[in-house]
């Protein structure tokens, strides 16, 4: 799942978990190692092949490292990474809006087969709204995968029986793809016949179909967003120009100045390596958020959320649909208001403080005492002035 963290600036660099340092640390060591080899070994390279500079190899090189440093400037960097990330985000976030959450669906059903004698009905339905998602997410998600190997995993979990099993089979070997569908398709049946046998209310078939729908659509767009990535040459110039870049600096950032013995770079390219650190972790966000249905700190982490799904869903169907509303009792808000209507029937009462309080705060009072600013107003032309005299009353809110 996605790391949560809080906490000031230093203990947040500090983290490891899905940070900075975790995603770049191979790539930072193995730049500082050429970036490292390339200073210490062209001295002496030099040196040997051309002691007396003659040739002038020593001077084609810093040339060589000039002008290396001036392509580094000519390569949009900032504009490619920064497009590419924004798209490869958004579209992370829209697969997270399509895990579907059963609880909406099955608030519907209650209302729908109300009764105990719909019980085994509406648990079966339960049952097989989770084991869609688990037989569509093993298809897109590593960890999912990995818990349901093969159908027959799916059965010692609880989610499918033998006749169950083998129903899928059959309809898988004609039709495949379509396994993940057939538990919607029983949801359907059940519910039909149920109110056929007169236990379920129609008034409410619209509502739970919209929302089966809306379930249904759910996975397909899953299934989509699995299917259909990131264009392949996307991702491609991303790579190639985050990399050229820092190939250039291997040799572009090269302290040539010998003779300045007070330059930070002929210690350690600190300027570079934050570069690095900022470029080559934007490009590694857009990697690791490519596809979040893997093994990553920040994939999602579905079988936590197939686990939650289950025991809400079993829940709603069985225990809070069977176990009826507590009674009515008096609160706090209903004393309020009672006071407040005995007060304005008897003007002869004394005027009480409100028993609505919460610490120090009179809400009764003090709420209405800060109303939001209206900022944007529009004249309302055309008007019978005799009907608006105040000014005030003659502007409305444009929402």
């Amino acid at each position: 799942m996605t790391i949560s963290y809080s906490g000031n600036f230093f203990r947040l660099l500090l983290r490891w978990k899905g940070s900075i340092w975790r995603s770049v640390w191979r790539e930072l060591f193995l730049f500082l190692f050429l970036f490292y080899a390339i200073r210490f070994t062209a001295p002496h390279f030099f040196d040997w092949a051309d002691p007396d500079e003659t040739k002038g190899y020593r001077k084609i090189f810093k040339v060589m490292c000039n002008e290396f440093h001036e392509y580094t400037k000519m390569i949009p960097l900032t504009f490619l990474l920064g497009f590419y990330v924004s798209n490869v985000v958004s579209r992370w976030w829209r697969q997270f809006e399509c895990l579907k959450w059963p609880e909406d669906f099955l608030s519907i059903l209650c209302l729908l087969l109300p009764s105990k004698e719909s019980r085994p009905a509406r648990h079966q339905i339960a049952r097989y709204l989770n084991l869609t998602s688990a037989l569509a997410w093993r298809d897109v998600s590593t960890k999912i995968r990995l818990r349901f190997p093969c159908l027959r995993n799916i059965i010692d979990a609880g989610l499918l029986t033998e006749k169950e099993y083998e129903k899928l089979q059959d309809i898988n070997e004609p039709s495949p793809g379509i396994r993940w569908l057939t538990p919607l398709h029983w949801v359907q049946q059940l519910i039909d016949a149920e109110i056929a046998a007169g236990r379920g209310s129609v008034n409410y078939v619209s509502v739970a179909m919209n929302e089966l729908k809306a379930f249904r659509i759910s996975f397909r767009r899953l299934y989509c967003h699995d299917w259909v990535c990131v264009p392949l040459v996307y991702t491609q110039v991303a790579a190639l120009a985050t990399y050229s870049y820092f190939f250039f600096c291997l040799f572009g950032r090269q302290d040539l100045n010998h003779d300045d013995f007070y330059s930070l770079d002929s210690f350690f390219p600190l300027f570079t390596v934050v570069q690095f650190l900022f470029f080559v972790g934007w490009f590694k966000v857009g990697q690791d958020l490519m596809r979040p249905f893997g093994l990553d700190d920040d994939d999602f982490e579905l079988s936590y959320i197939l686990d939650r799904n289950i025991v809400t869903s079993f829940t709603i169907v069985d225990s809070l649909q069977d176990d009826d509303p507590p009674k009515f009792e008096e609160d706090v808000f209903w004393k309020h208001h009672s006071e407040q209507q005995q007060m304005h029937q008897n003007m002869f009462l004394p005027k009480v403080p409100s028993s609505l309080k919460w610490g120090r705060i009179d809400l009764s009072r003090n709420a209405h005492k800060h109303p939001p600013k209206l900022h944007t107003y529009l004249e309302m032309k055309n008007q019978d002035p005799e009907e608006y005299k105040n000014r005030k009353n003659n502007k409305f809110i444009a929402w």
